[in-house]
């Protein structure tokens, strides 16, 4: 097994691994291979006979804005996919080892993740070293409208949460890694958008609004992703908080992040 950094020619076979293992919407992998180049890179695993045995991205489109005024690049690992006829081997850990190298290699102080579910957080501690965690509380509401929304663009999006974010700790995406997220949330029936009070991020899932950012400037978010929930024809919405302990484990990472850190714009 030979484990390196991606090519162009290997995307055919990357892409059509990550629709095996994962289902993902075309729409979306139309986008993120596009944009690939400019959010980060990738580690492939091959065989003897030159076969993609797995892939592993290594994205570095995440910058961590602290309030002293310092700033730490952050690589966040995505899409650890193996053929299924060759896990059992080692590979994945092998290709998360790799990707969080070359993370580091492209100049992050920082290797972060979101684990798909709970085993796998002591399983990148062990594979990668992260272990210092945020937490996250789970909220749902009816949809009901009792405010407007606006779809925005990357850029318009951009330029409204840096002014909601000013003087706290927040993890910044690049101008292409935001595009990556609003291509995600528009391959679901989602996008980016304005209300009243402030910016959502959000896809559908069935009948569920999954509000993947909700930052207000003054009103109580749950107004703002009801409304976002019944402009997009859903029965409900779901969307997180964050919270000092005792909710859902979220980012894990090689290095302590402030816990009044605001992420919310993972890939996962």
């Amino acid at each position: 097994m030979t484990i390196r950094e991606y090519i162009q020619a290997d995307i055919p076979a990357m892409r059509a691994l990550w629709r095996r293992v994962f289902d993902e919407s075309e729409r979306f992998l139309d986008a993120f291979f596009r944009l690939l180049p400019d959010i980060g890179s990738a580690v492939v695993a091959t065989g003897e006979g030159h076969e993609l045995l797995g892939a592993a991205y290594a994205l570095t489109g995440f910058e961590w804005q602290r309030t002293d005024g310092t700033r730490a690049q952050i690589g966040y690992l995505y899409a650890v996919a193996v053929e299924e006829d060759a896990r059992g081997q080692g590979i994945g850990a092998a290709l998360s080892g790799a990707a969080a190298e070359l993370c580091r290699k492209r100049e992050s102080q920082i290797v972060a993740t979101l684990p798909a579910n709970a085993p796998l957080y002591d399983w990148y501690e062990k594979t990668v070293g992260t272990r210092h965690l945020l937490f996250r509380e789970r909220h749902a509401v009816p949809a009901r409208k009792t405010v407007d929304i606006m779809r925005l663009t990357a850029t318009e999006y951009m330029l409204w949460r840096e002014n909601l974010l000013r003087g706290k700790n927040f993890v910044r995406p690049s101008y292409p890694m935001l595009e990556t997220q609003r291509a995600l949330c528009e391959a679901y029936g989602g996008g980016l958008y304005a209300t009243e009070d402030g910016i959502l991020a959000a896809y559908r899932d069935g009948e569920v609004l999954i509000v993947r950012e909700i930052l207000c400037a003054r009103g109580d978010p749950a107004n703002s992703t009801a409304s976002a929930a019944a402009a997009l024809g859903c029965r409900e919405a779901v969307y997180y908080s964050p919270c000092a302990g005792g909710g859902e484990r979220y980012i894990t990472a090689d290095t302590p992040l402030s816990p009044d850190t605001v992420w919310n714009l993972t890939l996962d």
